[in-house]
């Protein structure tokens, strides 16, 4: 967080230095500038001056929340204190030529309840942690869509999946009914809601959690077992486990019941679950390679 100082005031002002630190009204209106820009409906110059606007709760040519010294200071400064927008994203390391990524470190949700007409409609709390399996699966689905052509009817597509009226479960064959009520939201939720689940997918490339007080690298569940010794090249942003796969194993195994039962289970309890599977079938990889090289010393 920054802080801005009006020095003829003593007065100061705090503002984000990345989308994870902004309060539920900056995220909405941010989250709608940064699509814009990404649509090219504005150039980086202009975004920036209207980012700062926005994040201050400032208006053009407005005294609102004011002095009139204030105003002037901040306002004759505005393109020059813009530049602090640039704290929201970082350079991708990887392309030939400089590109911005925004910065995605967050799994909180900054928008948790938001209200269409007569209807409130509750997301999923912070890390996702009252999400069923079902409901990440299908978000899974509709996310890899719009990574590959993205559109609005997709965004919009995503939020109703996991924005429920208050008191309901998620039902697949119900989402294109609460589909009609989340189109009407704000489009700086709906986009801001992708770019939460965007966040949660890097937190699980990488997370490392603690579960009974043992540590658990949640990598592994998205790292092909014959590539581990590769860790040194550049991964993917987007998880690569075959989770449709894991899903009917699972399912098959009985460990939750037929499928059906499965979607409705708490998706960090089923995640444990494919952590087990996972790190069992790495366990036995490794003694089957320990062994082979133990035969290989004998025969030398």
């Amino acid at each position: 967080m920054i802080t801005l100082e009006i020095q003829e005031t003593n007065r100061f002002f705090k503002l984000p230095e990345e989308l994870g630190e902004c309060d539920s009204r900056q995220y909405r209106e941010a989250c709608l500038l940064i699509y814009r820009y990404q649509q090219n409906e504005m150039s980086y110059e202009d975004f920036r001056v209207e980012m700062l606007y926005k994040l201050l709760d400032l208006e053009k040519g407005s005294k609102k929340g004011l002095f009139d010294s204030e105003k002037l200071e901040l306002h004759s400064n505005i393109f020059s204190l813009s530049c602090f927008v640039d704290s929201f994203f970082e350079k991708d390391e990887h392309e030939e030529v400089d590109k911005l990524n925004l910065k995605l470190y967050y799994i909180d949700n900054k928008i948790r309840e938001t209200r269409v007409g007569d209807y409130d409609f509750i997301g999923p709390a912070d890390e996702f942690e009252d999400i069923s399996w079902g409901q990440y699966m299908d978000a899974l689905e509709v996310y890899y869509l719009i990574e590959n052509q993205p559109s609005k009817e997709l965004y919009y597509e995503l939020m109703a999946i996991f924005y429920l009226p208050m008191g309901k479960r998620y039902d697949r064959d119900k989402t294109n009914r609460y589909l009609k009520h989340i189109q009407k939201c704000h489009f700086g939720e709906v986009y801001g809601f992708f770019l939460l689940f965007a966040s949660f997918q890097s937190y699980l490339f990488s997370a490392t959690i603690f579960y009974q007080g043992n540590e658990l690298d949640l990598s592994i569940l998205f790292q092909d077992p014959a590539d581990r010794k590769k860790e040194t090249e550049p991964k993917s942003k987007i998880p690569g486990i075959g989770m449709k796969s894991i899903e009917f194993q699972l399912a098959g195994s009985g460990v939750f019941g037929p499928l059906k039962e499965m979607r409705k289970t708490n998706f960090w309890e089923t995640i444990l679950r494919i952590y087990d599977i996972r790190k069992s079938d790495l366990d036995a990889r490794a003694e089957r390679e320990r062994q082979e090289e133990i035969a290989k010393s004998k025969n030398k």
